[in-house]
């Protein structure tokens, strides 16, 4: 007896976790992709929200009492009263070269059946873009292929500059 109870005691201390912290909420209403969120008292603007069933949305209306999230997925598998929590992650997806060729979704998840994307590293879909100084210069022609669009609307390959017109009006 004095034997099993060690063991007891053995699993029981193993199985101790460290205390976490969670923001946790339900969901209060639901419909066309959109739900109200009760509970959710520390959620980021564009925070990816874990809606469970491997779903994902994006809160977007901060309220006082509540958040409007964006879902991104089947909003028809969540119910009202289901259980909600928050990432700590902004919306962010993968980039890099796994994903050339790739079919992914909004949030970079492969939706081609080849398996999951080869990345490791993810940027912010919500960023600063770059100052104009450090943008490239126009430098080199874009053609569509179609002659009448080509004639009309010159296109150039480049950020900065592209100017055409009579006295630089574009």
């Amino acid at each position: 007896m004095a034997n099993l109870l060690e063991e007891l005691e053995a699993q029981i201390e193993g199985a101790k976790r460290p205390a976490g912290w969670e923001n946790v909420g339900v969901i209060r209403e639901i419909g066309d992709g959109v739900a109200k969120i009760e509970g959710l008292t520390d959620a980021m603007l564009n925070e990816m929200i874990d809606l469970g069933h491997g779903i994902t949305g994006l809160a977007l209306n901060l309220e006082e009492t509540e958040v409007g999230v964006i879902i991104l997925g089947d909003y028809t598998r969540l119910e009202e009263g289901d259980e909600v929590r928050t990432t700590g992650k902004l919306l962010e997806v993968p980039v890099g070269m796994g994903l050339l060729g790739r079919v992914v979704n909004t949030l970079g998840e492969p939706i081609d059946g080849k398996g999951p994307i080869q990345s490791d590293v993810a940027y912010p879909v919500e960023k600063m873009a770059p100052g104009i100084i450090r943008r490239q210069s126009v430098s080199q022609p874009v053609q569509t292929g179609i002659m009448s669009i080509d004639a009309m609307i010159p296109i150039g390959r480049g950020q900065r500059e592209l100017i055409i017109g009579d006295r630089s009006t574009g």
